[in-house]
Parts: C-alpha cells; structure tokens; sequence
C-alpha cells in the first residue's frame, strides 16, 4: 500500500434493517476534496428462520441510496426515515427526515450543525441535538471574527475538548421539530425554502447526547453533571426532559453513555462505574447496566472485571442485549441475557455467574461473531444478526450471523469498489510471558525474501488495543519494505481490569518490558527480519512509550515520537484531560511523576527522532512536543519537528486526507533515511 491509497480504504459502519432490505454507511477518503464522503448502500436480504442466510456479497445486489456528500445517522421507521447530511464538503450537517416512499426535506438551519436525533413514536415530531453558540461567536454575527469575539470569562477547570476547541461557549442542547406535513399550500407549490420553526427543550450546564424515547414516548438524555468549581466530575447520568425541564435520574457513581428504554420503568445502558472517585477511569470496563425507575436500583449485568463493552447502544430482542466486546485483540458481537445474572468472561467463553433465573441455549450468554472479525456496528435483521466488521483485507464488510451460528459475508466492498484491490501483508501472531501471562501481538512482513528492516509500533491509550484487522499505517510500512511489529502490553484493553491497570503509577515499565519481549520473539522467529535495522514509533502514550523507550536503549537507529504525552506536569494545564488524566495514571507525588516522565532522563536519547504533532492537538497539546524537541535538542540528539496546522490529536484517523497522505510520506522518508542499508 502507498500514502495515496488511503483513498481505497472504504470503512463500513451503521447497518440498519428495515423490511426485506439492509443499509449500512459506506465512507471514504477524498484526497482531491481533501474531505470524506459518506453515503448510504442498500441491498435486498429476506428474513430468515432459523436457516442460514443465503445473501452471497455480490457486488451489483447493492444499490447507492444516497447522495449527499456526507450523510450519516441513518434511522427509519414504519412510516418514516432521517438522516444527517452535510450537502457539500466542509459544511456542518443538518437534519433530513421523509415519509415512507416520499423525498426527504431538510427541517434545520443549525449555524454548528445537527450531531444527532431520534423520532418520536407518535410519528408527529423529531428531537435533535446541536450546539447552540452565543451571541458574538462562531459566526453569529457577521460584523465580528473569531480574533474580534470577546474575551471567554473562564471558572471551569475542565474547558476545552480535542477535535472541538472550546466548548462552554457552545454546548450541545436539545431541540424539537414538528414533522407535521406543511401540507399543499401556494408558498409550498413554489418550492419555499422555509424550514420549521424548531423549540430548545434543555438548556443544561454540560452537553447533552443521546436522545432516546421511551414506548410510551417519554424523552431522555443523557448528560454531566454540573462540574463542581474548579474541580472535575467524570459521571454522567441519565436525564428526563419534562414540561418543567432536566430531571435527573442519579446512577450515583455510575456513567451512562448510550442507553435504551427496556419499558417504562427499566432503562438498560452502556456506562462504567467509578469505584473510588468522581475521576476514577483507568481500566474502568464500560459494562452493561440496568436501572430501574421505580426502586432506583442500578443493576450491573456484566462482570466488571472481565468484560468491556464498546459504546454501542445494545440492540434488545427476545430478552437479550446484543451488545460488542471488546476482547484481546478484537471486538465480537455477544449476546447478554438481561434477566439471567451476571455474565462473566473465562476462557474466552461467556459463563453466567450468580444466575438468577433460567436461560435457554437460544438466550445463553455467547460470543456469537468470530475473533478475526473486528465489529463496529450491528443490528437485528429477523433472527438474524448483521454486523458490519473490519477483516485482515477490508477495513469494512457486511456480515449475517444466522440462529444456528452460521456466518454469510454480504459485501466485497474492498474489491467490488476499488479500481485495483490493495496488496496487503498478513500479520503473524506473537507472544511473550509477562507477569500477568502472555502478552500478544503480530509482525507484520513485507513480500519477498528479506532481510527487512523492522519497525516497532506502539498504540496510544494506554487503554486501547490494536486487532489483526486491516491497519492503513501497517500497510504502507510493509508496502515500503519495513517488517512491522506490535502488540497489545500490559495496560492495553480487551483482556480486563488488572491488565488495564497494570501501568497505573508506572507508566511505561510494565508496558516498555512487553513489547521488547514481542520484538524479541518475532526476531527470533522470523529469520528474514533484520535485528541490525530496528526503528520504534508511536502516537500518544505510543509516543510517550516511544520516548520512554528511546530514553533507556540504544539499540533502535531511529524513532518517531507522534503526538505524545511528554511532559506530565505541563501536561495539567494545558491538556483538556490534564486535570484528571495525569493524577490518575501518574499520581500527584511529584518524584513518581518525575520518574515516569520522558523530559526526566532525556539525556539518554541519542537516537535520531522525528517529532510528529498537530498545531489543534489539544489532548497532548502542541506544547509537549515543542519542549521535548527543544530538551533534545539541547542534549545534542539529532531531531526534526514536523506540526501539521488545523489538526486535532485524531490526525492520523481522522485528519484531513491530505494531511494524512503527507504524514505517511514523511513518515516513509525518514525510515529511508535512517533504515536503509
């Protein structure tokens, strides 16, 4: 793969049902608009019994749905559907919603866009969410620029957001519209423009997200606490919008992030509890919980020790959530019976532990998707399930599981809509032993015969995870000769609390131990890979990692330190999660931090490192990087530093394709320089 494939990597998301068809979100790269385009696919699929599913992936069985530029947040329902759509490159999205069979209207004219909505079921209106700027700012008025607002009169401790700047200027509320149809009227006839007038329902201290009905039509959110002075609240709770306003619903030191109504009293939701504090996150594994309303109890279903959703809202059927996992280099599809007990992870099985009630094999606990499929998104198509999954070739394919288990692919898409398939490597597993038993990653290897020059390639986090699934940075390394190395160590996600946790007050020494060990073992079990020609990379704690790594060995000929974290005491206050990130994972006592922080031994880097970082990084602000190269510099190191303007810390996933085109390129000329023989 080279820099300018990125175009070829088609990402499928969002897979809805609806009568005999399915629709799923396709997404792509557009290096000439320097933007992304999104749009919606469908294709006929007929409801199963309990048989297997007999779709084949065909390319010409799916059909383009819509054309919008950008369309996103697909949802339909028996006699109406929505969606966002941002019309052309750049400009915030707005609300679509049409009837059944009819063309859909724009109902929104929000000056910062529309960032989600859901129905009411009485089908007469939609709620939405948008951020509402004051008066003088973001645009409002024409007469004053951003360099002509008024000072912003800060009191909060917590006041910026990566990927979005400030934020209590602009908070996310939500808004009603009414879909009653205009009707045939002269204005109308004459194609009129004018849009519904739209009603603010809240008007909250924090954002609020994740609108959602309940049968009977009550409206909930969910939404933070008001931050206390000067200090940080991390929960966030569940709240009912009434005549009167926000009635909270207290999940004490529970967070909800995604939920759904199971009746009128019992909600079910993704969240995490925070055990020892109002900021206790590290390895906190969101789970699934169910609060009920009338006793006020909040009922955890899955053990938080050994199973980690992801934030996806549960699809509920036949008294089970269907819900993803996040499990050791993976993320799979599982189905959680939701009056059965609580679900433990052992073995890679799910078992029920203190089971409270029976649970038949059709509504067991199970991991239902296979490992080497990594899910983002999933719903019920009759007693079929559909996934949309990245694969060790494709970065997103559509999948039916069927009653029985069995496994159909419906879509080709890395084929069926490039113009020439990528050539990809197939990772390899590695292992190691470390305290906590084995730690697991791949190699990666270019084609051909070696000897190749070998990369070590951190993630961030720490509590993220890489999978074997199709990796863009991965395939450019190997397409340009470089064997690629990397793992999942200790404080990484997907294997539990005690793993995750395992870097708490000693950031790097657990984790740099693991993935020398995963070095180590791949050299020595792949004699094509060249042990003389070692480089290490990585992106935020990768980079940090990276650092830390560099600071205590001299056996790697180069490094690339991307967006890290560097300076743990700068780190508090300029970071938009300084005031609790660093206290949690580092700690307050300022020798540990000392001990822990890359600036500390930096002297012992005389290793040639690239610095990498975006001017809008407010997660591991610009600052980090700045006075990491001046320490380098200062030590002697050789070091270049490359800024990309208007990034945010999510450059290399989410940056301006071109920007991510020219980070590979200078990714690649620098292993050129240092690694080439």
């Amino acid at each position: 793969m080279k820099p300018a494939d990125i175009t070829s990597l088609i990402s499928c998301a969002e897979p809805v049902s609806a009568g005999e068809r399915i629709f799923c979100q396709l997404t792509r790269p557009d290096v000439e608009a320097n933007s992304y385009r999104s749009q919606y696919v469908a294709r006929p699929l007929p409801v199963t019994g309990t048989g297997s599913a007999t779709a084949s992936g065909a390319a010409g069985e799916w059909t383009r749905l819509s054309h919008g530029w950008n369309d996103s947040a697909l949802t339909i329902t028996d006699d109406a559907f929505g969606f966002l759509r941002a019309a052309r490159p750049k400009e915030s999205p707005q609300l679509y919603i049409g009837a059944t069979g009819a063309e859909a209207r724009r109902l929104t004219d929000a000056p910062l866009g529309v960032s989600g909505f859901a129905f009411d079921p009485s089908g007469k209106r939609a709620v939405y969410l948008a951020r509402t700027p004051e008066e003088g700012r973001y645009g409002t008025d024409e007469d004053i620029s951003a360099d002509a607002e008024a000072p912003r009169h800060i009191t909060a401790a917590s006041y910026l957001s990566d990927g979005l700047g400030y934020g209590g200027d602009r908070l996310t509320q939500l808004f009603s519209v009414d879909l009653t149809d205009p009707g045939m009227t002269a204005e109308s006839l004459l194609g009129s423009d004018t849009l519904p007038e739209s009603v603010q329902l809240t008007d909250h201290a924090e954002d609020v997200s994740d609108p959602q009905f309940s049968p009977a039509g009550q409206l909930s959110v969910v939404a933070g606490l008001e931050q206390p002075t000067g200090d940080v609240d991390l929960r966030s709770h569940l709240w009912l919008i009434t005549d009167e306003g926000m009635e909270r619903i207290d999940l004490g030191m529970h967070s909800a992030h995604a939920h759904t109504w199971l009746d009128e009293d019992r909600i079910a939701f993704i969240g995490v509890e925070h055990r020892q504090s109002v900021i206790d996150f590290v390895a906190a594994l969101p789970g699934l919980f169910i609060h009920d309303r009338s006793t006020g109890q909040t009922t955890r279903i899955t053990c938080d020790e050994t199973i980690e959703l992801e934030g996806i809202r549960p699809v509920i059927a036949d008294g089970c959530a269907y819900v993803v996992l996040t499990v050791d280099g993976s993320q799979r599809a599982a189905r959680i019976p939701l009056d059965a007990g609580t679900v433990s992870l052992a073995d890679g099985e799910l078992t029920l532990a203190e089971a409270t009630g029976a649970s038949g094999a059709e509504s067991a606990p199970a991991l239902l998707s296979p490992p080497e499929l990594v899910v983002t998104g999933l719903c019920r198509h009759g007693e079929q399930l559909i996934v949309t999954a990245a694969t060790v070739t494709s970065p997103g394919e559509v999948f039916a599981i069927d009653a029985s288990g069995g496994l159909t692919q419906l879509s080709d898409f890395a084929t069926s809509l490039v113009d020439e398939p990528l050539r990809v490597s197939t990772p390899q597993p590695v292992s190691a032993t470390t305290p906590l038993g084995d730690v697991h990653g791949w190699v990666a290897i270019p084609h051909g015969e070696g000897p190749f020059p070998v990369i070590l390639n951190i993630h961030g986090g720490p509590f993220s995870q890489y999978t074997e699934a199709l990796f863009d940075e991965t395939q450019v390394l190997t397409g340009a000769g470089y064997a690629v190395v990397y793992a999942n160590p200790r404080g990484s996600n997907g294997r539990g609390r005690a793993w995750g946790q395992a870097v708490q007050g000693d950031m790097a020494a657990p984790a740099h131990a693991d993935v020398l060990a995963i070095l180590d073992a791949a050299l020595a079990a792949h004699p094509q890979l060249d042990a003389s020609r070692l480089g290490i990379q990585g992106g935020s704690y990768g980079g940090y990692l990276t650092a830390m790594v560099l600071n205590a060995e001299g056996r790697f000929a180069a490094g690339i330190v991307e967006r890290g974290y560097l300076d743990p005491t700068t780190f508090i206050g300029t970071s938009d999660i300084g005031r609790f990130f660093s206290e949690e994972y580092s700690g307050r006592d300022p020798e540990r931090i000392a001990a822990q922080s890359p600036m500390t031994d930096i002297e012992g880097n005389t290793t040639p490192t690239l610095v990498i970082h975006s001017e809008r990084d407010f997660r591991c602000p610009l600052e980090q990087a700045q006075r990491y190269y001046a320490a380098l510099q200062r030590a002697g190191t050789h070091t270049e530093l490359l800024i990309f303007p208007g990034e945010s810390h999510g450059l290399s996933r989410t940056g301006q394709p071109r920007h991510r085109v020219q980070r590979f390129e200078h990714m690649l000329n620098w292993w050129s320089t240092h690694l080439r023989t």
